[in-house]
């Protein structure tokens, strides 16, 4: 008797411990687990609609598109609004970045927008007042009291331009210089070298925004300008090389034959990155041809394409590493033919 009860209750547990342990297979990885998901080494950080940023630039970038097959981003150019949101463009310029050069240097995500919602226009000024008008009331007759705004007496300091770049030729409007100690009166100027731009319709909104308007004359000079601020008692501030100015694409030909044409477009036209691939819109390129890019400001750089590459007799390709460190400045874009030709884009390219 007692051997059927033993033997009854090894079995009763031995059909327990089979249970248990089909149910735990059973089961395996979905109770009380947390699922990791990684991304896929090299693949896109960013899509269509996000705005980023490398976080020591105000402006940003919006991310127009992703090409698998090139690895690259198409991007263009957007600014905040007067309120800080986001925002608007000035042009429908875009241009394509390769994606590791990108994420390598703008690593700060803002936003993701429809790409509808994204407007283009001019910056607008928005005009505000020093002085508030403040009501006093004595018996039954109110009468307003102006309240003033005492001027600051310290060194004026600076923090940002926007927008940070003009094509010279037009009307630059800033719509937030800021930084502190602004006083009524102030004067803003573009420099570089002997050269000034004086900026028109100055409005201190504040002891620490001003708006004013730039009118960039047609023959100045292509590359990073200084910022200079200063208050009626003399004191200033310079922030060197914080304006770009860009100078509009011309058409040029050589005078080396007759059959030379000039080069009518490239893309893009600047870059923040040391990886530049470069198309090139003209007429009669020829297969076989080299391309280079020369420091047109500052000291002379030539810089040879690591590789190129023919597409038509109208468009072709480059590809060009720029030295570290980098150094902001304007480049001649030229392209010499097989037959001695050259096609060139004087002041085309800008490293920011």
């Amino acid at each position: 008797m007692n051997k059927k009860i033993l033997l009854v209750s090894a079995l009763v547990v031995l059909l327990i411990s089979c249970v248990l342990f089909t149910g735990c297979t059973d089961n395996a990885g979905t109770a009380n687990t947390t699922t990791q998901i990684t991304s896929v080494p090299g693949s896109p950080k960013y899509v269509t609609g996000d705005i980023v940023r490398n976080p020591a630039y105000e402006t940003a970038w919006l991310i127009m598109g992703y090409n698998s097959s090139t690895d690259s981003y198409r991007r263009a150019q957007i600014y905040p609004n007067a309120d800080g949101s986001w925002g608007y463009r000035t042009n429908s310029n875009t241009d394509t970045v390769t994606r590791t050069v990108f994420e390598k240097t703008n690593t700060e995500k803002i936003t993701n927008k429809p790409l509808s919602s994204i407007v283009i226009r001019r910056p607008t000024t928005v005009a505000t007042t020093l002085a508030t008008i403040t009501p006093s009331t004595t018996g039954n007759t109110t009468t307003p009291t102006a309240t003033t705004t005492t001027s600051p007496t310290g060194k004026p300091t600076f923090k940002k331009i926007v927008p940070d770049e003009g094509t010279a030729g037009t009307a630059v409007p800033i719509t937030a210089l800021t930084g502190t100690n602004f006083q009524n009166g102030a004067t803003v100027r573009l420099m570089k070298a002997d050269t000034n731009i004086t900026a028109t319709n100055v409005n201190v909104q504040s002891s620490t925004t001003i708006t004013c308007t730039f009118n960039i004359p047609s023959n100045v000079t292509a590359g990073a300008w200084d910022v200079v601020i200063t208050n009626p008692d003399g004191q200033y501030v310079n922030y060197a090389n914080i304006f770009s100015i860009h100078v509009p694409l011309v058409i040029t030909t050589t005078t080396s034959s007759s059959n030379s044409q000039g080069i009518t477009s490239i893309s893009p036209t600047f870059t923040y990155g040391n990886d530049v691939p470069m198309t090139i819109i003209g007429t009669d390129f020829q297969q076989g041809f080299t391309a280079k890019l020369t420091r047109s400001t500052g000291s002379s750089l030539t810089i040879e394409a690591r590789q190129v590459g023919w597409d038509s007799p109208t468009q072709v390709k480059a590809w060009f590493t720029l030295p570290s460190p980098k150094q902001r400045a304007t480049y001649n874009v030229i392209l010499t033919m097989p037959d001695g030709t050259t096609r060139s884009l004087p002041n085309g390219f800008e490293v920011k």
